[in-house]
């Protein structure tokens, strides 16, 4: 973890988030993980206030309400679709997305293939080309020229 980066330590029980919720909430959230792990491996996270999944970095993850699911996930590009309430801009190529799930019907195709998007987000699927064209992980190209040394003062 980087050192200014926000995080919350602790461990938190799945279960303890839904205790002010109505009973039909845990089994809805159990078939929106169930969406998520139909896209691959993933961990899922229960924090203090919300459940995350990851594969290499968070991409998906629902805080629970008493009556519904408010579900999130990232994407490289920016929806215009009613059923988002919120999006929220991180950077040029990372935007936030909020959806309100009330029932399994919100499940639907729209909202899977979202969130197998989301998954490829997870996994940096869209820093391939990036990566490619700037060289390692690093940024450094193998290509170029060695550094001069400097000149003596």
């Amino acid at each position: 973890m980087t050192r200014n980066m926000w995080h919350s330590c602790g461990k938190y029980k799945l279960e303890a988030l839904f205790v002010r919720s109505e009973p039909h909430v845990f089994p809805l959230f159990q078939e929106f993980a169930a969406v998520v792990q139909e896209c691959g491996p993933v961990r899922m996270i229960p924090q203090k206030s919300r459940i995350v999944f990851m594969v290499r970095v968070r991409f998906a993850g629902c805080t629970v309400k008493k009556s519904h699911l408010d579900c999130g996930f990232l994407l490289t590009r920016r929806l215009d679709d009613p059923r988002i309430h919120e999006v929220i801009t991180f950077s040029p190529r990372s935007y936030g997305h909020r959806v309100r799930v009330c029932s399994e019907k919100d499940l639907d195709a729209r909202f899977r293939r979202w969130i197998r998007e989301a998954y490829a987000y997870g996994q940096q699927k869209h820093l391939e080309n990036y990566r490619g064209a700037r060289g390692d992980r690093k940024g450094k190209n193998s290509e170029s020229p060695p550094r001069s040394p400097r000149a003596p003062r």
